[in-house]
């Protein structure tokens, strides 16, 4: 069966599963609300995020914690946080009391929002490697309109490739086995936790370590840096280094009687721990395509918001670009006061929003983050599945055991297209700095409205070989 037929076949599969998505994502402050009450599930988890003034805990500080009833898990010097597990429900009242402390409040989980189910490309990657070979790229000549837009061609690719840059993937891990992966696949570190407590009915379908039993990081990873070597895809930097940093792990969530939806999840402490640590290990780019929800006015909004600030921040003084998706509610960032949007909401994070074929701001992309410089497709549902974004996939997940590739949607396939062009410019331009990159990706984005700068659309669609032809006036 050709391809474009398997398409055809499972079509009703894709209409049934993007239904759930679109009943999700409401559009608003409501959105917002249904979004931050999944993660109030898990506020009363016994864990808790504490900063303080000081980098290293000062024994009067960790004596205060100890005392509040508190045990000192992990610490992030670099940012002065400070994980802590206490049973005791007074544990945030009390240890926000002592010296050195700033701001305490849970360690809440993040989810994937929606949309970001997908269709079907193949049934098993392995019995499609194995039995037929891979044909090189045709999904790319076929179907990747979306690398092409942003200039992701064999024009570019002339110029530059990304040897040499390597990007952070922050994510549910990456398949270091795909093959439009493995020749650019760096090293994987492992951030999270499975013997976490789920709420009743969920199901861990994650089995640990660095690998991806999700599917949403290799999709991500694919975007980026695909190799043109070996593989069906194309990424928009075909060389660059792809470093896993797995901060999310893969679960299955009811949504009914019988019926479940895949997602990732991870604690913030875990998404703070890997931008940290991706920082010290000296990346050039580091794409986050997740986030959540954090309110001012509620316990501890204050504490995550602090975390990410420092740790994007410290990140970006490491000389790091920090790319992170703005989210798929529809809304405007800066009009959902008290709330805010992690991580992209922070200044040091450069927030992407998502376009569909038509160059418009897709229906489900947020916008009006601190800094929007670039937009970038991420696919709409104009024309399923041809106008969703194909990548690579992990065969390990849940929703379809085996799949190599598949079409998402999602502000999460906007970002990597930014890191992507981000690469190429750090492997050209050795030594240069986030101010400089930052500058080129603004200064040689494809205007999208005559007015040169949109709170929607920033300066433009990102593009691979304008940047990399850019002459400084």
């Amino acid at each position: 069966m050709s391809i474009r037929a398997r398409f055809i076949v499972l079509l009703f599969a894709i209409a049934v599963l993007f239904s759930a998505c679109v009943n999700l994502e409401k559009a608003g402050q409501q959105f917002a609300d249904d979004d931050f009450s999944l993660q109030a599930m898990f506020s009363e988890n016994g864990r808790y995020i504490v900063v303080h003034s000081s980098g290293e805990l000062s024994s009067r500080t960790k004596a205060g914690i100890e005392k509040a009833g508190g045990t000192i898990k992990e610490s992030f010097p670099e940012i002065g946080v400070t994980v802590v597990t206490s049973d005791s429900p007074e544990f945030a009242r009390l240890a926000g009391k002592t010296p050195g402390v700033s701001f305490v409040g849970p360690d809440l989980f993040v989810t994937l929002e929606s949309p970001e189910s997908g269709l079907l490309v193949e049934a098993d990657i392995d019995d499609l490697i194995s039995e037929n070979g891979i044909t090189d790229n045709d999904l790319y000549v076929a179907y990747q309109w979306d690398i092409k837009r942003v200039g992701g061609d064999a024009a570019t690719w002339d110029i530059e490739k990304g040897d040499g840059a390597v990007v952070a993937v922050l994510d549910t891990g990456v398949y270091a086995a795909h093959p439009d992966i493995a020749p650019n696949y760096a090293y994987g570190k492992n951030f999270t936790d499975i013997t976490v407590t789920l709420p009743e009915g969920w199901i861990l379908w994650d089995g640990g370590g660095a690998q991806d039993y999700e599917g949403h990081g290799t999709h991500v990873a694919g975007t980026i840096a695909a190799s043109i070597e070996s593989g069906r895809i194309i990424g928009v930097a075909p060389e660059a280094g792809i470093a896993n940093y797995k901060v999310m792990i893969a679960v299955l969530i009811p949504q009914g009687p019988g019926s479940y939806r895949a997602t990732g999840i991870g604690y913030q402490s875990w998404i703070i721990n890997g931008i940290v640590q991706a920082a010290e290990d000296g990346v050039d780019v580091m794409n986050l395509s997740l986030g959540g929800w954090l309110y001012m006015n509620e316990p501890g909004g204050a504490a995550a918001y602090v975390a990410y600030l420092r740790a994007t921040q410290y990140a970006r003084q490491k000389g790091v670009l920090v790319v992170s998706s703005s989210g798929n509610g529809g809304v405007d960032l800066s009009k959902v006061r008290p709330a805010f949007s992690v991580p992209s909401g922070t200044p040091a994070a450069l927030s992407v929003n998502a376009t569909g074929p038509d160059d418009s701001l897709a229906f489900y992309s947020n916008y009006g983050a601190s800094e929007t410089l670039v937009v970038a497709p991420g696919g709409d549902i104009s024309n399923p599945p041809f106008s969703y974004c194909l990548s690579a996939y992990s065969p390990l997940n849940a929703w379809a055991p085996g799949a190599g590739w598949v079409w998402t949607i999602g502000t999460s396939m906007a970002a990597p297209k930014v890191s992507g062009v981000a690469a190429l410019l750090y492997a050209q331009n050795p030594g240069i700095s986030v101010s400089q990159v930052k500058n080129i990706l603004a200064q040689t984005a494809e205007p999208l409205v005559k007015k040169g700068f949109d709170s929607k659309l920033g300066h433009g669609l990102v593009h691979a070989y304008r940047a990399l032809t850019y002459q400084k006036k």
